[in-house]
This record gives structure tokens, sequence and C-alpha cells, in this order.
């Protein structure tokens, strides 16, 4: 018996329908006075009426989710929020060294506490499906910031050793995070070219 795993969005709910139909072929046993050609040929049609059947009942099926839509709807969702804390960096690089500055600002009407200015640097690949890679994050050298008023202001430098940014092709991002949140959400995030 050949088992296939069709993967569509209602999964369990095709395998069942592919299930019920399979076994309505269990009374057509090939019986060996069978000829040779039809016993190659049945299992192929078993296979194809299973496949049109599914995707015939995939394409009828009122349960169809755009996901694309509901995805979409969750990014407008957390961008209607707007931002808490603004982030602006700088990048000065040499041969060997790597030094990132900026400033983090809280634009929120309510004091923040217990943050992380953190960053990492990322490699651009050019591959398609796996562009950048996550070469190091600054988890060493993070900068915890226990409270920040409205309006208040607060100062960062990162210094990266033994980077050659331009020639490597090193990307970056700055980002601030609330650690103790039980999501641990990052507020705010910068990418540096």
């Amino acid at each position: 018996m050949l088992v296939f795993n069709i993967n569509l969005q209602r999964g369990g709910y095709m395998i069942s329908k592919a299930y019920k139909i399979s076994s309505k072929y269990k009374k057509y046993q090939i019986l060996r006075s069978t000829p040779m050609k039809i016993k190659k040929f049945f299992p192929l049609l078993l296979i194809l009426s299973l496949l049109i059947t599914c995707l015939l009942i995939s394409f009828a099926s009122p349960k169809a989710i755009d996901y694309k839509a509901l995805l979409k709807a969750k990014i407008d969702a957390e961008l209607a929020k707007g931002a808490k804390i603004v982030i602006t960096a700088t990048r000065s690089s040499s041969s060997t060294i790597t030094t990132i500055t900026g400033t983090v600002t809280n634009v929120s009407s309510s004091t923040l506490n217990d943050l992380i200015i953190n960053g990492m640097t990322i490699k651009n690949r050019s591959e398609v499906g796996f562009n950048y890679s996550v070469l190091d994050i600054f988890n060493e050298d993070k900068k915890p910031v226990d409270t920040l008023a409205p309006d208040a202001t607060i100062n960062y430098t990162f210094t990266l050793e033994n980077i050659n940014w331009v020639a490597n092709g090193i990307h970056g991002v700055i980002f601030v995070q609330a650690p103790n949140n039980p999501d641990k959400e990052v507020l705010q995030a910068l990418y540096i070219e």
C-alpha cells in the first residue's frame, strides 16, 4: 500500500477524505489472473483518482483561509500601535574596527522600564529564500536601561573589533527590547547598512 502525505491548508480534512476514498477501492483487489499490464496500471489509476479528488475538494471547499490577508492584518494592527521609541545610529568603520553610536528616545507618554539596547551583525548572502544570516548578537555588550522617562534620550556606543564592515559586506541592526515582558517584545529596531 502506498502512503502519500498531502500538505494542503486543511490537511486533516483532506487526509480523512483521501482515506475514505482509498477504502472504497479495497474491494477492487487485483486477482492473480489479471494480466500484468493491468496490474501495473491499477496503482497509478488509484493514485491519480485520489489526487484529483483531493484537489477538487480543496478548490471547492468553502473553508479556504486567505493566510496572506490574515498575516497582513496582524502586521497592520502592530503598525497602527505606533512607536514608543525612536532610534538613531551612525556607523564609522576602519579595516579592523567598527563603531556604532546613536541615541534612543522615548516618544511615548509613559515611562519605560527595564529595557535593553542591543544589536546584531548580519551578512547578505544574496541567495533566494536565505538572503541574510546573523553573524553575531552583541549579547556581551548590550546596554541595560533601568528607566527612560517621556521625551528622555540616552546615548549608546557599540565598538566591534576585527570586523571589516565594508569589505565583508556586513550589515547591522540596533534594537531596543523589553526582556522582562512575557513576549520579550522588541519595541523598535533600526537597520544599519
